[in-house]
């Protein structure tokens, strides 16, 4: 009997050594996902950090331009420039007839 209790006794061992090994098996396989993750994840984070730089380029890029902008004038100041030139010269004639005029009108009381 001593023998057959050994006998089961070496069953169950290397039964637990199976469910072991199994287990085992296991383990290996999610560690083999996680390190294929981790690769995965350190090119996912470079991608963020370039990513991020470039952001901020563009927000100092855009910060740069407004400041450009701002010190420049804007359509409805050209346009209003433009008018007011474009009234001088459309007034000028005017003017130099009026002093035509006045000249012409001083120049008997002078002689």
């Amino acid at each position: 009997m001593t023998e057959n209790k050994e006998v089961e006794s070496v069953e169950k061992y290397m039964q637990l050594l199976m469910e072991l090994k199994i287990s085992i098996t296991e383990l290996n396989g999610k560690i083999d996902n996680l390190t294929d993750m981790k690769e995965t994840l350190q090119e996912t984070k470079k991608v963020a950090d370039s990513a991020n730089n470039r952001s901020i380029e563009n927000e100092k890029d855009i910060n740069n331009l407004q400041k450009k902008t701002s010190t420049k004038a804007n359509k409805d100041d050209v346009k209003r420039i433009v008018e007011d030139k474009d009234n001088w010269q459309r007034n000028l004639p005017a003017w130099v007839a009026a002093t035509i005029a006045i000249v012409a009108l001083l120049l008997p009381y002078f002689n």
